[in-house]
């Protein structure tokens, strides 16, 4: 265990204490990757910022400061090996090595029928949501295997399970990338590392109010979520931060690989782990006809 988790039997955190350790956010400039990268230091972790805009990280950066936390800001192009390779360098410079890192950069891209999409856009989605998740992964598990231990969290999204027309760049994109999460956990855990796909809820940020604006009648996702807009059953930010840091310290350690889902009681998912494995839940699966 890296971090130390306690839960009430209800299902809240009682003490998560990330005091020594060092977290990495992407996309840590603003909606959920702030409110990740502000939570994880109150809880006592030392941060790494990353994002593309160097204003909206320094800021970010002062509110944990001026909180008595502890942040280092490190701006850089998430689809550019050298350039993540030097911002996790430096990171690990200012902070030392590096415990957890929280993979939250993503982009929701073009919706539409695929015929009538720019090809350029549509892929773009899956750079961003999948090949840059890889590489920075890539950078960081490196030094993580080295020392034989790590977290790595990959904020996912119910829509990795959800077929939806005219937004299928999202929902391949985010497939694959809880897919790949499986398939680099199995590998990682002989290294002593943990890799977790995480779906944070249905929060209200810039990408899910983007989403729902669009004019797509018989699109499901973008329907669901102008629904829980309109109807107030949204995920509160607050739930979607408080079970990432249950995650990120250790909380859902024992189901390495599956889809950890924040509408789950995070007390449920100790009493769960046979369940989840018997019936192969929280993962993608192509399953056929039986008998």
């Amino acid at each position: 265990m890296l971090g130390k988790v306690k839960v009430y039997e209800n299902g809240k955190m009682n003490d998560i204490d990330l005091k020594g350790q060092v977290a990495v956010i992407t996309g840590a400039s603003r909606g959920l990757g702030k409110a990740f990268s502000v939570a994880l230091a109150s809880h006592g972790a030392s941060v790494g910022l990353i994002a593309r805009s160097s204003t909206n990280l320094r800021k970010v950066g002062d509110k944990i400061r001026d909180s008595g936390g502890t942040a280092v800001e490190t701006p850089c192009d998430l689809l550019n090996q050298d350039s993540i390779n030097a911002a996790i360098k430096n990171i690990e410079k200012e902070l030392g090595a590096i415990d957890i890192l929280i993979n939250n950069a993503g982009v929701a891209g073009p919706t539409g029928a695929d015929w009538t999409l720019d090809p350029k856009e549509w892929w773009k989605v899956f750079e961003v949501n999948v090949l840059g998740q890889f590489l920075v992964s890539k950078s960081v598990i490196s030094s993580m295997v080295e020392r034989g231990k790590g977290r790595v969290v990959n904020v996912s999204s119910a829509a990795a399970g959800v077929a939806s027309s005219n937004y299928s760049a999202y929902c391949a994109s985010k497939a694959a990338l809880t897919m790949w999460t499986e398939c680099l956990a199995d590998e990682a855990a002989r290294q002593g590392i943990v890799v977790i796909a995480y779906h944070p809820g249905t929060v209200r940020t810039d990408m899910t109010e983007y989403s729902a604006s669009q004019p797509e009648e018989n699109n499901p996702i973008v329907n669901f979520i102008r629904e829980a807009f309109e109807e107030g059953s949204d995920t509160p930010i607050a739930k979607a931060v408080e079970s990432l840091v249950f995650v990120a310290a250790g909380g859902a350690d024992a189901l390495a690989g599956r889809q950890i889902d924040v509408d789950v009681d995070h007390a449920q998912w100790a009493k769960r782990v046979k369940e989840v494995y018997d019936k192969d839940l929280y993962a993608i699966r192509i399953k056929g006809f039986e008998g």
